[in-house]
């Protein structure tokens, strides 16, 4: 498009911005973890925005339960289950086509996490994951880039800017000693959550992002956390902890580790399988050898199977959704029996 000015015109005017501010956004590369119902919504602002490059990550697919909360996808890649950073992408390059939008259909884990981000100004957590959250801390922290944590629950949520630099606070010095990476902890599967809440996260990262990538000197230092039916919005201090095990003591329990090979979905009746090598998988071979057992179809991204009991979703590079399964050593059985890889 020719008119750049017609476009971001009301972001240039804004003081906070101006258009040398504007110029530094269309330069700037994100990534975003996650098209969750926060990581769509940031997307969806900073493509808006004229941010130069996204990169969409995530490695699931859409269903129709996600639409109470999604704003960028349709009932129509539900029913076909369509990857989620596939149908983001397809929507946000017919609003702006001067924005790069990269989509990557993966995992994220220790193994890939580097990849992933290594060739990106700034990282923004959409993922309902602690481990990989935990894990997206310590990979900044090492690789010296802003993140900018989210989440939300319910009515509730909150938002952290997480800096480079020494005397910044990391997640792990908010979040200390009584952090959890999984567990018995509440899920939107058990308390579930509110559009608006989600909402609400999504325009603030937003809002910081344009702040990080046009080097304003108005960045936020406190942590948000609001609650939309309880009435709250506080600003919570964050201080810098000189033992804390990340950004004081230089020490990674994620980063550089070997990554879960199995994870239960949030929400899902679904365990994820993650094979200990990234392949380049033949869908047309898989296809040919899990017809005699079951019904099986495919498309360029992903391949499903079905014996009536059993229904895997595998993706290209070997990664494989195991359904209607609460137990991993079950999963694991099901993924060795079946793709065996």
């Amino acid at each position: 498009m020719s008119n750049n000015v017609s476009r971001y015109v009301r972001q240039e005017i804004f003081a906070g911005i101006g258009k040398e501010g504007q110029g530094k956004i269309s330069k700037g590369r994100v990534a975003i973890i996650e098209m969750s119902s926060i990581g769509a919504a940031v997307a969806n602002n900073l493509a808006r925005a004229g941010v130069g490059y996204l990169k969409l990550i995530d490695g699931d697919y859409i269903e129709m339960a996600e639409l109470q909360r999604q704003t960028l996808f349709t009932e129509e890649e539900a029913k076909n289950e369509t990857p989620r950073a596939v149908a983001a992408a397809q929507y946000l390059r017919g609003v702006n086509s001067e924005v790069v939008i990269d989509p990557v259909i993966s995992d994220v884990n220790s193994g890939t996490i580097d990849n992933l981000i290594e060739d990106v100004d700034l990282v923004i957590d959409a993922t309902d994951s602690m481990e990989v959250r935990l894990l997206l801390n310590e990979a900044c922290h090492h690789l010296k880039k802003p993140w900018i944590y989210g989440g939300t629950l319910a009515s509730s949520g909150m938002t952290m800017n997480v800096m480079p630099g020494d005397d910044e606070p990391c997640l792990r010095c908010f979040l200390g000693d009584e952090y959890d990476a999984g567990g018995e902890q509440p899920t939107c599967a058990t308390v579930g959550i509110l559009n608006s809440a989600a909402s609400i996260v999504a325009a603030l990262q937003s809002a910081e992002a344009l702040k990080i990538l046009s080097d304003s000197d108005a960045v936020r230092k406190d942590l948000v956390t609001f609650d939309v039916w309880e009435n709250y919005f506080d600003l919570v201090p964050v201080d810098k902890d000189p033992d804390c095990p990340v950004c004081g003591r230089q020490g990674y329990a994620f980063y550089g580790k070997v990554g879960s090979q199995t994870a239960t979905m949030c929400g899902k009746d679904s365990v994820q399988v993650i094979p200990k090598k990234e392949v380049e998988l033949d869908f047309e071979k898989y296809a040919e050898k899990l017809a005699s057992q079951g019904t099986v179809k495919y498309t360029k991204y992903t391949l499903d199977f079905s014996d009536g009991n059993i229904d895997i979703k595998l993706f290209k590079n070997g990664r494989a959704i195991i359904k209607h399964v609460s137990d991993e050593k079950r999963a694991k059985a099901v993924y060795a029996e079946y793709i065996g890889l």
